[in-house]
C-alpha cells in the first residue's frame, strides 16, 4: 500500500478535533511526544479474505537546525517488502520541519516512487499575504510553482497528525462530528471525522489498548469508493498514539497496526 493512503487514513481522524476544542484557533503546545520517538506500523491488505502483510510504514521525530531555528524534523517513510517490489515497488518519503512547541509548519517536503511513478512536492509555509508556496514534478517534468491561499488551520498531511496528538480529548460527545483543511498535492480538503466513543482494541504483538475510536467518511476517488466508512483507533492516554486503521478500498481492504514503538514521551499501557 503507498504511504500516501496510510498517511490519509491517519490524517484526518486526529487533525479534525484541533479546531473546534482550541481556545486559541490552531495553538497548541506540544504535551504529547518529544524528539527520539520512532514508530512502525504493518501494513496489510486482503482480497478474498486472505489477509497479507505487504509493507510497513515510519513515522520519526528529530531535532534539527534549519532556517536558522532549531526545529522539529518530522518524517513518515515507507516502503514494500522486498516479495512484493516486482510487482509495486515503493519507497516514499514525507517529511516536514515545524516549531518544537506550537508545531506551525515551515517546510513540508514529498519525494516518491511508486511503481515506476515519481512525485517530487515542497510547501513553504509563512509566505506573504498567509499563502503557501507550492512545488510539484511529477516523472521527472518540469517543476511546477503555484501559491494558495490559507484559510487559517492549515496543515501538511504530516504535520497534521502531530499536531492532533496534542490536543485535549476529553470531554468529546460520542457522535460528534468535525472538519478540518489539510492541504494535499496542490489542493486543500476539508475532511470530517465522527467520534464512536471509547474502545478497547487488540493489536497483534503489543495487546489490548485502551482506545478512542473515530470513524472518517471518506470522499470518493481514485483510493475509496462512495460511502466507504474508515475506522481509527488511537490510544486513550497522553500519546494519543494511532495503533490500528481498517478501511475497504476499491479493490479488497487495508489495515495498519503498530508494530513497534521507542522513544515515546509517556509510558504505553496494554492490557495483556
Amino acid at each position: 500500500m503507498k504511504l500516501y493512503r496510510l498517511i490519509l487514513l491517519l490524517t484526518p481522524i486526529i487533525t479534525l478535533k484541533a479546531i473546534a476544542q482550541q481556545p486559541d484557533g490552531c495553538r497548541v503546545t506540544n504535551t504529547a511526544f518529544v524528539a527520539g520517538e520512532r514508530v512502525c506500523y504493518e501494513v496489510s491488505y486482503t482480497w478474498f479474505f486472505i489477509w497479507t502483510d505487504v509493507g510497513e510504514a515510519c513515522f520519526t521525530v528529530d531535532s534539527d537546525n534549519r532556517f536558522g531555528k532549531t526545529l522539529l524534523h518530522l518524517k513518515a517513510t515507507g516502503k514494500s517488502y522486498p516479495f512484493y517490489d516486482w510487482f509495486f515497488k515503493v519507497r516514499d518519503l514525507y517529511e516536514s520541519w515545524v516549531d518544537p512547541v506550537s508545531l506551525s509548519p515551515h517546510y513540508y517536503n514529498r519525494n516518491i516512487y511508486e511503481g515506476g511513478f515519481t512525485k517530487e512536492n515542497e510547501y513553504w509555509f509563512n509566505q506573504p499575504g498567509d499563502s503557501v508556496k507550492i512545488r510539484v514534478r511529477r516523472k521527472g517534468g518540469p517543476n511546477k510553482f503555484v501559491s494558495v491561499k490559507s484559510p487559517g488551520c492549515l496543515f501538511d498531511v504530516v504535520t497534521a497528525i502531530y499536531y492532533s496528538r496534542c490536543l485535549n480529548f476529553s470531554g468529546i460527545r460520542q457522535g460528534t462530528v468535525f472538519p478540518v483543511n489539510v492541504l494535499m498535492d496542490e489542493e486543500i480538503f476539508n475532511v470530517k471525522y465522527r467520534y464512536l466513543g471509547k474502545d478497547v482494541r487488540k493489536v497483534t504483538g503489543i495487546g489490548k489498548m485502551a482506545c478512542l475510536k473515530f470513524q472518517v467518511d471518506l470522499v470518493a476517488g481514485d483510493i475509496f469508493s462512495t460511502n466507504q466508512k474508515l475506522l481509527v483507533w488511537v490510544t486513550d492516554d497522553a500519546n494519543k498514539l494511532p495503533v490500528y486503521i481498517e478501511s475497504p478500498i476499491r479493490v479488497g481492504s487495508i489495515q495498519a497496526r503498530l508494530k513497534s514503538y521507542q522513544g515515546l514521551r509517556h509510558k504505553l499501557v496494554s492490557k495483556n
